[in-house]
């Protein structure tokens, strides 16, 4: 993995360099996944761009992935976090959840109150085993759930902006031959208390995901009676309420 390998890291300043790494080459294949509809999407092709900047509330800040228009300013957002070590003391992932869900709301608030139609999704990264270290208390995957549930789930511009529109949790295995390999679960759905999760989705599952919640906000799908749905791309002006430019 371009992010290095992740066994011999030791050191706080390793495991920070190797986060950092990390969150770089994920932000890097999501932009590449979201191009196609979403034309200079940033980071661009080539990696620049990496944590590029969007204005916020609080003037300007750093975003993973940002698709921005001068017509819509933020269009979306996807912030990537990534826990990566467990913790030497309890053995488990669940140390730096709260730190991890203080920068997203921190990061919800500031982008959605200058821009409360953006759309932004969050997902944080933790490795597969979280999923089997379950004793008395949830695994480190049930409890990411039971903490990161409650930062999601905003579903219109007047909602929370504390809130995300949606997080993921992706579980990445890493076992030598299957590392990288990666799953990826919505916090809205009920987790298994200990072990893997039996339904989850793929990364273009998650990335079709990411593509619906984005139209739902910019393209909402309207359904007549008696005939199919259609999709509105832009607000409808009933032609009688136009001024009569003649």
């Amino acid at each position: 993995m371009s992010a290095g390998d992740r066994s011999v890291m030791t050191t706080a300043a390793e495991k920070k360099n190797y986060a950092e790494a990390l969150s770089r080459a994920l932000a890097l294949r999501f932009a590449n996944a979201l191009r196609p509809q979403f034309p200079g999407i940033l980071p661009d092709a080539q990696g620049k761009g990496q944590e590029s900047r969007a204005r916020t509330a609080k003037g300007v800040k750093k975003l993973d992935v940002n698709y921005s228009t001068s017509e819509l300013g933020l269009g979306l957002g996807v912030s990537i976090k990534t826990i990566n070590f467990r913790d030497a003391k309890s053995g488990r992932y669940t140390k730096n959840y709260t730190r991890a869900d203080g920068e997203l709301r921190a990061e919800a608030s500031d982008y959605h109150v200058r821009q409360p139609y953006a759309v932004m999704v969050a997902v944080v990264f933790i490795p597969l085993d979280a999923c089997y270290d379950a004793k008395k208390d949830p695994s480190s995957f049930g409890q990411a759930v039971k903490i990161f549930r409650f930062r999601g789930g905003r579903e219109d511009p007047d909602a929370d902006p504390n809130l995300f529109e949606a997080v993921f949790i992706g579980l990445y295995d890493t076992d030598p031959e299957r590392f990288g390999e990666t799953i990826f679960f919505d916090v809205r759905h009920a987790p298994p208390k200990a072990g893997r999760p039996q339904e989850s989705l793929s990364f273009a599952e998650l990335v079709d995901a990411i593509r619906r919640i984005y139209d739902q906000r910019n393209s909402p799908v309207f359904e007549w009676a008696d005939a199919s749905t259609e999709v509105l791309a832009a607000p409808v002006i009933d032609p009688d309420d136009e001024e009569d430019e003649n």
